[in-house]
């Protein structure tokens, strides 16, 4: 960029008396004044600062003939003077035609948050030897806050075995809340008692075991804690819907259904034989 005193000094070596406008000022533009900005930006800069050349060239003119110079107020506020001179539409043009060729330039270079460089899913690709974009979970990789450390918890197994044991005391609450998740996702094709004639069996869908057969009732607790996280004959899995603790809280609860079923009295605490009794002898006439 040229200083005042530049200019200045080139008006008075050409034999000029430099007498700016105050609100009509332009900028010498070179590569090394132009800021950072879309080539756009640039662009409409360039034409300001042309159309300012041309203002006041015009406004001298009219100065120099004695008549009052009709400026447009505010069209280039902020752009440093420089004289004019002979020929100085070529330089003008000279730097717009510089500056297209670098918004041109710049424009190449854009990239856009819509057009980004990624893959969608199962785009092909060539860069690697399968052909697939998405790669493979490294052997051994643990998600954050997967670290399953507990096998009979996660798993229902101990060293690969099926465990009938149950990975926490069972309370009267986990017992509570295993009846009440088995009621949600349960009893669709088990039913409320175990039975497996849940209501979509009564509409055409194969029945699932009883609880209360023998192989069922001398399966391990792990068994059915692996079938609900692994699925089991025409059952799905539903590690994704129920949660381990409440898989567990559920085996306990087929384990109260199938005892239900089998129970004698002597199963029944001598505190709730009455009640055991009344309910037997049926409603007072």
């Amino acid at each position: 960029m040229k200083s005042k005193r530049q200019i200045d000094t080139q008006a008075r070596s050409n034999g000029e008396t430099y007498s700016p406008v105050p609100h009509l000022r332009r900028s010498v533009f070179s590569l090394h004044g132009v800021p950072a900005l879309p080539g756009w930006a640039n662009l409409c800069r360039a034409y300001g600062a042309s159309l300012a050349s041309r203002t006041e060239a015009a406004s001298r003119k009219t100065a120099a003939s004695g008549a009052k110079a009709h400026v447009l107020p505010g069209l280039t506020a902020g752009l440093k003077p420089r004289p004019s001179h002979a020929g100085g539409a070529l330089p003008c043009a000279a730097n717009l035609i510089g500056l297209a060729a670098l918004a041109l330039l710049f424009a190449g270079c854009r990239m856009d948050m819509h057009e980004q460089p990624k893959y969608l899913p199962y785009q092909p690709t060539t860069f690697f030897d399968d052909g697939r974009s998405e790669r493979p979970v490294v052997p051994g990789t643990v998600a954050r806050g997967q670290l399953r450390l507990d096998e009979l918890l996660y798993t229902g197994k101990e060293n690969g075995v099926v465990s009938n044991k149950f990975p926490f005391p069972i309370t009267r609450e986990d017992l509570e809340r295993g009846r009440q998740r088995y009621n949600i996702y349960c009893t669709p094709c088990h039913d409320y008692t175990g039975s497996g004639q849940g209501i979509v069996v009564q509409r055409g869908f194969p029945p699932p075991p009883s609880y209360h057969i023998d192989r069922l009732r001398q399966a391990p607790a792990g068994h059915f804690f692996d079938a609900m996280t692994n699925g089991y004959g025409s059952m799905y899995s539903y590690a994704s819907r129920i949660e381990p603790e409440d898989r567990w809280r559920i085996a306990a609860y087929i384990r109260v259904l199938q005892l239900s079923e089998h129970a004698t009295e002597q199963d029944v605490p001598p505190s709730e034989r009455p009640k055991l009794d009344q309910q037997t002898a049926g409603p007072a006439q």
